[in-house]
């Protein structure tokens, strides 16, 4: 398995909210998770931070899973863990105040890959010469799509396109999405909106469906992609070959 992870503050914004992570239990399995602090809220990063770190700290010290029951209600539990410490950090320090979140990433595991989301990142996976969008987007515009009120182009220029309908931290109890996907895909892109929001997805599979391009220059070549785009917000990437390769 292959890894490559980047963040960048973007060209317009004066903190990077994104924070990131890719960590190993005792059994092996991975957790990678990228964390994007709602923008105009106090501290953001702050939310984002602290979420990665709590995980950080609990996955690497995880022996592994029994089954698939137990991954689910591992993740489901510890999000909601970890969105509570936020809420209460925001109540003790004013500066903190209605800081929050977004979440999302994958666990690949000995047992299967299952995703873990709320918010507006995204995890895509690759099969087949094509990506597939594996999350669903928690905006109130993507609500209205479902409804059929509005339509994908009238989406890209509504006014509450940005608004979050799931996230970390701001109230308590808050929590994610948690499922399995199949296991069939040769890789997979973690991304925060500041790149799948200005890079478009039949350019994000040009670069990953690559195989002549090694991970590394993916990532710096997506990075590149989205500042040359604008780079209006933070952008944060993870991606991961789960090819078993010897390394080039």
């Amino acid at each position: 398995m292959k890894i490559c992870s980047l963040s960048n503050i973007g060209l317009i914004r004066s903190k990077n909210q994104d924070n990131y992570l890719t960590v190993y239990n005792k059994n092996g399995d991975l957790l990678a998770l990228v964390c994007d602090g709602i923008g105009g809220n106090k501290a953001g990063e702050v939310a984002s931070f602290e979420i990665v770190r709590y995980f950080e700290k609990l996955f690497k010290n995880n022996h592994g899973f029994k089954d698939d029951e137990e991954i689910i209600t591992y993740l489901k539990y510890h999000v909601k863990v970890a969105s509570n410490h936020v809420h209460d950090l925001s109540l003790k320090n004013e500066d903190y105040e209605g800081m929050g979140t977004t979440i999302t990433g994958i666990l690949i595991s000995s047992l299967g890959n299952f995703v873990i989301n709320a918010g507006d990142s995204r995890v895509y996976g690759l099969y087949n010469h094509e990506l597939v969008h594996l999350t669903k987007d928690h905006t109130l515009v993507n609500e209205l799509i479902d409804r059929k009120m509005i339509t994908k182009e009238e989406a890209l220029s509504h006014p509450k396109r940005h608004y979050l309908t799931k996230f970390l931290g701001v109230y308590d109890g808050l929590g994610a999405d948690v499922y399995k996907v199949m296991n069939r895909y040769t890789s997979y892109l973690i991304c925060s909106d500041g790149l799948h929001g200005y890079v478009g997805e039949d350019d994000l599979l040009k670069v990953l469906d690559d195989s002549e391009l090694k991970i590394a220059y993916k990532g710096s070549t997506l990075m590149e992609m989205a500042l040359k785009a604008g780079g209006y917000d933070n952008i944060t990437l993870i991606i991961i070959d789960v090819r078993e390769e010897e390394d080039e």
